[in-house]
């Protein structure tokens, strides 16, 4: 048997139960592979059922205000894919008629859709035969091929994957590959001796599953220093809207680069335009990593008699109803706590 009979007959025995599967609705499909983008499989499916709930249709996504949106994406990450998301569905709704593209080069042209996921949904949606390549398909098929080659990027290896992709069932065959890398192929302990494919692989037969992909050395992520200030203005809490870039459209609190001392730091808030204000005590240190940085945040507790017109008061509803990133998670349950009080 051929490498892709004999996957796809392993997959007809133990392919994964999910909510997203077994129906080739292009909306469905397209929405649970942008939500799968960097995303545990199993964080995936709650938001996947919550965003069905509210949006079943694409109509009905590209209707509801953006900060809606983001809201109910809220804790999932990558924010720009819920804005991508959003003016993705405004474009079918609207210039396309309510209809998905059909191929993977016309798929391409809508927001936060890139190589892999145009490819997924063609294949899953409309069946045609293009390779998902992400880092969990490039896994597994470096190992296959033993690619001796560095991996830059997953599409380094489209032309021997076009090669092996199945032309009668490619969706199933691109889930299959899926599924491999996720239960048997894994990153650091693959069992060869279960891999359905095994016979298949250069790199089990040279007992050196691990040795690949080839990857490039990582690049260090760039640390940053902030202090995030809880201000509270008549006994609510001041947030904002972040601008455009990153984790815009969220909202935040106050936020200083660096981490000066409190002489600084209240003189700081006042050339802001914050009217007399002062620091009541320091908050928990926080950190959180993102792909390409590192935030290393101090906290502190402040007040103030009068605010710049771009901050806004809110109790507690206020703050429950605003999108926040998760990054900010630690602080948002402090605001929480304090309003509560």
């Amino acid at each position: 048997m051929s490498f892709s009979d004999e996957l796809l007959a392993w997959y007809d025995q133990n392919a994964r139960e999910l909510p997203w599967r077994g129906q080739a609705d292009p909306y469905r499909v397209w929405l649970s592979e942008i939500m799968l983008q960097q995303t545990q499989t199993e964080t995936v499916k709650g938001y996947y059922a919550r965003f069905l709930d509210r949006f079943p249709t694409v109509a009905a996504l590209a209707a509801a205000p953006e900060e809606e949106v983001l809201k109910l994406w809220e804790g999932l990450g990558y924010y720009s894919r819920a804005r991508n998301l959003h003016a993705a569905a405004r474009l079918v709704a609207g210039e396309l008629g309510g209809r998905f593209p059909g191929d993977a080069a016309s798929l391409r042209g809508l927001p936060g859709v890139g190589p892999y996921a145009a490819n997924a949904i063609a294949s899953i949606a409309y069946g045609e035969p293009v390779p998902a390549l992400d880092g969990n398909q490039a896994r597994v098929l470096s190992r296959v091929l033993a690619w001796e080659s560095e991996l830059r990027t997953p599409f380094d290896l489209l032309e021997p994957a076009l090669g092996l992709i199945s032309r009668e069932r490619p969706g199933d065959y691109n889930q299959a590959l899926m599924d491999l890398g996720a239960t048997i192929c894994t990153p650091r302990q693959p069992d060869c001796a279960s891999c359905p494919v095994a016979g298949h692989c250069h790199a089990s037969a040279e007992d050196a599953a691990q040795d690949f992909p080839r990857k490039p050395a990582p690049v260090p992520k760039r640390e940053e220093d902030w202090t995030i200030l809880l201000i509270r203005l008549q006994g609510r809490l001041l947030v904002r809207r972040r601008p455009k870039g990153l984790l815009g459209g969220l909202y935040e609190f106050a936020a200083l680069e660096g981490h000066p001392g409190p002489d600084d730091l209240t003189a700081r808030l006042a050339g802001l335009g914050f009217d007399t204000p002062r620091l009541i005590r320091p908050l928990p240190d926080a950190k959180h990593v993102f792909t390409h940085k590192v935030w290393r945040m101090k906290g502190w507790l402040a007040e103030c008699d009068a605010a710049p017109e771009y901050f806004v008061p809110v109790d507690a509803a206020g703050l429950d109803a605003l999108p926040f990133p998760f990054a900010l998670r630690v602080y948002r349950e402090i605001a929480e706590d304090l309003l509560r009080e």
